[in-house]
């Protein structure tokens, strides 16, 4: 019996011990210096429509938007192949402030001091009646323009940099000041 509770307590030391063998021993830098925010390049980095607006005026970045549901089998294809290509993910991430809003969701937003669920902001701010839905806004968060459906990943990307390259615009160059 003394064996027994000798063998146990000679196990618990062990055990509590070798968590301690594996810690590192430098732990004051990750202290010292605040978390940052960093991009992740093997995924979209989708932000809520509120926080988006927020960033894009920030950031002086066009928002773009994608509207889906849960159920939509043309938006999980979206996702499956389009929005996991490294060129989409690279542009979206870099150039955008890339938006999902799910046009089911019940999640309250705030909107420049106003309370919008998703669902109401899909349907009447947006007008969406179909999935996927991509909607590209200005900087200032105003509406440029929209297009639904699958969309190939060669598509995407000319729509993208159409919108990042301010083509749309011909009074405005590259990085979206005017030109002289």
């Amino acid at each position: 019996m003394k064996n027994q509770k000798f063998l146990w307590i000679i196990l618990l030391i062990i055990s509590l011990g070798i968590p301690s063998l594996f810690a590192s021993e430098d732990t004051t830098s990750a202290k010292q210096s605040p978390p940052e925010k960093r991009i992740k390049t093997d995924k979209i980095n989708w932000e809520s429509y509120d926080i988006g607006l927020k960033d894009a005026k920030e950031k002086n970045k066009h928002v773009f938007i994608d509207f889906f549901t849960s159920w939509c089998g043309w938006c999980k294809k979206m996702d499956r192949e389009v929005f996991n290509d490294s060129k989409v993910i690279d542009i979206l991430n870099n150039d955008f402030i890339p938006v999902r809003v799910n046009g089911d969701s019940k999640k309250v937003l705030n909107v420049n001091g106003y309370k919008v669920t998703e669902k109401n902001l899909t349907k009447y701010e947006f007008g969406v009646r179909g999935y996927p839905t991509f909607w590209f806004l200005k900087p200032d968060g105003s509406k440029l323009t929209t297009f639904s459906g699958y969309r190939p990943t060669d598509y995407m990307i000319k729509a993208l940099t159409f919108i990042k390259d301010y083509k749309y615009d011909t009074t405005k160059t590259k990085n979206g000041k005017n030109k002289k």
